[in-house]
């Protein structure tokens, strides 16, 4: 099989427009002599045409090499409704500021000057504008049909998709191991990072973030890259932390400045993309965010993602889609291309608590203030199996389930977290494998917040007593590794540091302890 250059120009075009690195992508069309043809969705193209949509048809077509003709009647048409709408201002700039109306001039100075007298009148015409005797949804079919002639419809991000599958069937052909570590796609190796030995808890206070008064974390997450900490808090700030020292990242301009990245309401779910290069934010009124590490800018908005508050998020492998639950009882899939909704999981009775993709991407589960958890069809988004952890021991009233996590080297189990005294192992079909608790004198401590430690050997769970429990996997046994100096019962989340023994906790105060069994550099 022969790969054409002119189809690698064609990929590598395509991302250029989707980055809206439009400078380097004219560039590299007038010097290859290959253009870009192409639109995600022809049907959706022509509809964007008939709707009079046009912000988004001169998008696709910016950087098309589109006939002179065509183009001159598009822009003609455009021109023709800005009058109609009384928006003279852009009509005018369409008339005397573009190439197509240049060559207009140039090719058919009558129909130029009868576009200019149109937009001199003070009131407008249809009969004299649509002198052809056609009216304007007329025009705009003829338009439609003649672009949508001129286009191909090509998947979006096909660049990344190839070589997400090249990495892919690496892995298949056992040429590449993900079990390695991040993989460096440019120069063909794995990336030199620190790695963790052997999985412990963590028993000691490495550092500890303090949020101004009256403020308090919601959400917490680690990059996978091992760099940053973030925080969402309750004023709506996301700040990136060095979480050896407790102190804001050195190396981010925009949080030196005083201008960190920021939601409208209170940060209720965090999570960074495969990469780190991106983190998403949900709040409580419903919205999220992607945000760019490095810059702070703002890359996509969910507006109206859910109708009550965010609750949790979650990439997909391949860093196209966000998985988000709610405390409207619904999981959307939100697709990061096209800025839209892509799919909607409804099923549970109570808000959403927390939800990840299984390992292959095919199965998404979910768990809900309403006991249950659910699995289900990703591509479908039919449920599957529902799974009531806890109705055996308190019959009807069941335990709010608040954590399901993946395993790293089990792809096909999952730890579930209930607000009871017990931690449950289930399998991807909705069985039970194994449970375990811990009860210390007698009492029973109910965990509030679950994780596990890097290599997937033991899992942490706190009580809400404040006390750090630790759980091997493979035997259940447990025992208390630290006491926390977090009021009792106020415990709201963990997250695991990706490949050390480090662990961040939040809570209804403004401080985020960072503990470790690690010796840190």
């Amino acid at each position: 099989m022969n790969i054409e250059s002119a189809d690698v120009i064609r990929l590598i075009e395509q991302f250029l427009r989707e980055q809206n690195l439009h400078r380097s992508l004219d560039v590299l069309q007038r010097e290859s002599g290959v253009s870009l043809n192409t639109v995600e969705n022809i049907d959706g193209f022509k509809a964007d045409i008939l709707k009079g949509r046009w912000d988004a048809v001169l998008t696709s077509v910016i950087q098309a090499n589109l006939p002179p003709a065509k183009l001159t009647d598009l822009y003609e048409q455009i021109i023709l409704e800005l009058a109609e709408a009384q928006d003279l201002v852009p009509a005018r700039a369409l008339l005397r500021q573009t190439e197509p109306m240049d060559l207009l001039r140039t090719a058919d100075i009558d129909r130029y000057l009868r576009l200019e007298q149109l937009l001199s009148r003070t009131s407008f015409d249809p009969r004299h504008a649509y002198g052809d005797g056609t009216g304007r949804d007329a025009r705009r079919k003829a338009i439609a049909s003649d672009l949508a002639s001129q286009v191909h419809a090509a998947p979006p991000s096909r660049l990344l998709t190839l070589l997400n599958q090249s990495v892919r069937w690496q892995v298949e052909q056992g040429t590449l191991s993900v079990n390695e570590g991040p993989h460096d796609l440019f120069y063909g190796r794995v990336q030199n990072i620190q790695t963790h030995t052997v999985d412990s808890a963590p028993e000691r206070v490495l550092a500890t973030i303090k949020l101004p008064k009256k403020q308090h974390p919601n959400s917490v997450a680690f990059s996978p890259n091992s760099v940053y900490l973030a925080t969402g808090s309750s004023d709506g700030f996301i700040e990136l932390w060095n979480y050896k020292t407790g102190k804001l990242a050195a190396d981010l301009n925009y949080q030196n400045e005083g201008a960190p990245m920021m939601m409208d309401d209170s940060v209720t779910a965090l999570a960074f993309s495969s990469l780190g290069d991106l983190v998403c934010s949900g709040a409580t009124n419903g919205k999220i965010k992607v945000w760019k590490v490095k810059s702070g800018s703002c890359s996509k908005r969910f507006s109206a993602a859910h109708s009550q508050g965010v609750s949790c998020v979650c990439f997909s492998d391949d860093n196209a889609q966000i998985l988000s639950g709610g405390f409207d009882t619904i999981l959307r899939i939100h697709g990061l291309k096209s800025g839209k909704m892509l799919k909607e999981f409804r099923g549970h009775s109570a808000g959403v608590t927390s939800a990840v993709f299984s390992h292959d991407n095919t199965r998404i589960l979910s768990t809900s203030e309403d006991g249950t958890v659910k699995i289900w069809d990703t591509a479908s988004a039919v449920c599957l199996h529902t799974v009531v952890p806890g109705s055996e021991e308190q019959g009807l009233s069941a335990p709010s389930a608040h954590t399901v996590l993946t395993i790293p080297g089990r792809p096909t189990e999952f730890v579930v977290c209930t607000k009871s005294t017990t931690i449950y192992i289930i399998d991807i079909d909705g069985n039970f494998k194994k449970s375990f608790s811990r009860l210390e004198n007698g009492s029973k401590e109910e965990f509030l917040a679950a994780s596990l430690t890097p290599g997937g050997k033991y899992v942490l769970a706190v009580s809400d007593l404040s006390a750090l429990h630790c759980f091997d996997i493979e035997t259940g046994h447990g025992h208390i590794s630290a006491r926390l100096s977090i009021p009792p019962g106020s415990v709201t989340g963990i997250a695991q540091h990706p490949s050390l023994n480090v662990a961040a906790f939040i809570s209804n105060d403004r401080y985020v302890p960072i503990w470790t069994s690690d010796k840190i550099d």
